[in-house]
């Protein structure tokens, strides 16, 4: 019998190919996917960051199916990773006879980030419609002196219509790890459920559909002025908008959460600091990505 459940994988390398003159310094990238990934046409920032956008060709997750996402990268390399659309899950409590409590799809990624590389993972927000379970696992392993920067948006149901997670599971789990001489360090663990009682708690998300995280890990180095000046940069921002976010302070880092009623707020929320984190780094300001929404401009 023909399985009617995806099960996409897709593979990633990256790599410097800085030529001895030092006039060619851009990150380059060989890949293998199978579907329903797609890679659309990568392009480059003034600083050689290979930007790429990568394609879901289904259009959704349904109950069981399975995508694996592994990115390792090199040496010497700026990477900048996001995807051309939103990722939706459907229903699937309720959905069959057969199994009625539904089946979770499940998306698992493993990134690898070599000395002295830059990885920004920005893809677009998540949206689980009702009853529909998902599970997602991020397991990043970074050297001492490169850095990682993630956001995840996350929408509970379409709230036009009504619509909330019903019966419906969120699921994520994000393990950094920072590679050291003799071992390796935990550097951050985030274990995230979310439900219908979650989702209606007042200690909860009170009603609120929209839910993000932007993590910043940085080199172990990186100067605590900096940190500093950041932050306060970033209450800047928290003051200049209407939802509810908080940011807290890593080892190496920082972790900032939203909650709100609009996925535009929270992507512009964490474009500005995205931003900032860019000027605080040293390098070049953030353009936005045609592949992103364009009301957001």
């Amino acid at each position: 019998m023909a399985k009617s459940s995806w099960e996409g994988n897709c593979f990633l390398n990256f790599f410097n190919n800085k030529s001895s003159s030092g006039k060619d310094d851009k990150t380059i990238f060989k890949s293998k996917f199978t579907s329903p990934y797609k890679l659309l046409k990568c392009s480059y920032d003034q600083e050689g960051r290979c930007i790429l956008p990568i394609l879901h060709t289904a259009g959704g997750l349904v109950g069981g199916d399975l995508l694996e996402f592994e990115a390792n990268i090199g040496i010497n390399s700026k990477v900048l990773l996001t995807t051309s659309s939103a990722q939706k899950v459907y229903g699937s409590v309720g959905r069959s006879k057969i199994n009625p409590e539904g089946t979770f799809s499940s998306q698992k990624t493993k990134i690898s980030i070599l000395d002295n590389s830059h990885l920004e993972y920005l893809p677009q927000e998540t949206i689980v419609f009702a009853n529909g379970l998902y599970s997602q696992e991020f397991n990043i392993k970074i050297s001492d002196n490169s850095s990682f920067l993630f956001t995840d948006l996350i929408r509970l149901g379409r709230s036009s219509a009504g619509e909330s997670i019903e019966s419906g599971v969120f699921r994520s789990k994000l393990e950094i790890m920072r590679n050291g001489n003799l071992c390796d360090d935990w550097e951050f663990v985030d274990q995230i459920e979310l439900t219908k009682f979650s989702f209606e708690a007042k200690s909860g998300m009170d009603f609120k559909p929209v839910f993000g995280s932007l993590i910043w890990i940085c080199e172990k180095e990186f100067p605590i002025t900096k940190i500093s000046y950041l932050k306060e940069k970033i209450k800047i921002i928290f003051k200049e908008n209407n939802n509810y976010l908080s940011l807290g302070t890593l080892e190496n880092g920082l972790s900032i959460r939203f909650l709100g009623t609009s996925s535009q707020d929270a992507r512009k929320c964490f474009f500005s600091i995205w931003t900032q984190i860019r000027t605080v780094c040293g390098f070049c300001k953030p353009e936005y990505q045609g592949v992103w929404p364009l009301q957001d401009l």
